[in-house]
């Protein structure tokens, strides 16, 4: 088993249109945001999109969502996909989550508590929100407190999971 730390990220693919009504290349989020900060630190990577197993994509993303170190969650477009796969995190790690978000979106009610990273799309506010990305990750990985609602209203919740990994 690797002792490499891993990381995945939920957040919409291609090209959206975000909730403001700008149009927002994710692939290019997840390539020259996201991804050089995880990569610098030696980190695994991996967005559902890219699992190559055949079978159960759900599967997968739950394993993910279960079983890797930190996950990164990019709440742009309100998207529900990327809320529930956010609430499943929330209920099964008490940590190692990080919010993210272009600038300018405002967060649902629910999460609006939550600390959350803002990026830009711009070359200028790429390179910026990579050095920050780097610092939030670095912290996330040696933070041993929660940044779950979940765990922090449950300290004592231990979720029964019938998820074997593989």
């Amino acid at each position: 088993m690797s002792s490499t730390k891993t990381c995945f990220i939920i957040m919409p693919f291609g090209e959206k249109v975000d909730a403001a009504g700008q149009h927002i290349n994710f692939d290019h989020v997840y390539k020259y945001i996201i991804t050089p900060p995880l990569k610098k630190l030696g980190l695994d990577v991996v967005r559902c999109d890219e699992i190559p197993n055949p079978g159960s994509i759900h599967r997968d993303m739950l394993s993910h969502i279960r079983y890797d170190d930190l996950a990164i969650v990019d709440i742009t477009t309100l998207n529900p996909n990327v809320f529930y796969e956010l609430g499943v995190r929330h209920a099964l790690r008490p940590s190692g989550t990080i919010l993210l978000r272009r600038k300018g979106t405002q967060s649902p009610f629910n999460i609006q508590g939550m600390r959350t990273f803002e990026y830009d799309v711009d070359l200028e506010s790429a390179a910026v929100a990579q050095t920050k990305l780097t610092e939030v990750i670095q912290h996330a990985l040696n933070n041993r407190g929660t940044d779950s609602l979940v765990h922090d209203v449950f300290p004592d919740l231990t979720p029964a999971l019938a998820i074997a990994r593989k």
